[in-house]
Formats: structure tokens, sequence, C-alpha cells
């Protein structure tokens, strides 16, 4: 009876893996990248997380070097990972920083805290990681 119940048990588990993830239509794909183009990105590792009901976007190509991972709910829009600051962004960033008698750095958007960090940034002879809000605000300095 054990012997029967591992394997009932076992042939459930891996179905639930499998049913775990699917690819996603042409539709969705396409829609996916037409949200994250706001952002200079582009997907082509979208799969649909059924057990998160989330679309999950591995390494989009945002125009650099870093690859960056996010996930969208089913209104198609991004509510976790991380994304490159657009150029206005980047302006009131240096705005920002420049309020703190800082300059520099290299920042990206964290959508499951809803922040900007920036990384890098010069401020008293030094290099410290920056937080702030989507709006702008200081919250946190820290050494880099």
């Amino acid at each position: 009876m054990k012997r029967i119940s591992s394997t009932f048990a076992l042939l459930v588990l891996s179905t639930q893996i499998a049913w775990a993830d699917r690819p996603v239509t042409a539709e969705e794909h396409a829609r996916i990248n037409s949200v994250i183009a706001a952002f200079g990105c582009f997907a082509t590792d979208i799969e649909f997380d059924d057990d998160d009901n989330r679309y999950e976007i591995d390494d989009a190509d945002c125009g650099g070097r870093e690859r960056y991972d996010m996930e969208l709910n089913t209104s198609f829009e991004i509510v976790d990972g991380e994304r490159p600051v657009t150029p206005l962004e980047r302006q009131l960033i240096d705005a920002a920083l420049e309020k703190l008698g800082c300059s520099g750095g290299t920042a990206e958007f964290e959508f499951d805290d809803k922040y900007f960090e920036i990384e890098d940034v010069r401020c008293d002879g030094g290099r410290y990681e920056v937080k702030l809000t989507q709006d702008f605000d200081f919250i946190q300095k820290s050494p880099d």
C-alpha cells in the first residue's frame, strides 16, 4: 500500500511540475514585448507560470550589457523584477542626486519594492548605493 501511495504521489507531483509553465502564444508574446518596449527592452524567453498566474521573462535585452528578469500579471502590467531607467527618469534621478551632493551611478527600477536603485554613486569622495522612491524622493544611501 505504501508503494502504491508513493508511486501515486510521485505521479501527481511530476504532473504538477509539468503544468507549472506553458509557452506563451504569439499574441501574448507580441503584447508583452509592446509593454517592455517602453523601456527599450525586447524579450525572447517568455513563459506563463500557471502556479503564480504570471508571465515570466528571463534575460530581456534592454540595449545594453545588462539583462533583466521581469514578471507581468494577466493584465500585462509589470509586477516584479527590474528594468532600466528611461532617459527622462535618468534626468530626474540626476537632479535628485545633485540635491544630495552626489552624481553618476548606474540606475534601475525595482518593481517589487517600487524604488529606483542607483549603484556606484559618487558622494563625499566615496561610492554609494542610493535608493529613491518612484517619485524621486530620497530613501537611503549606503556604502557601495
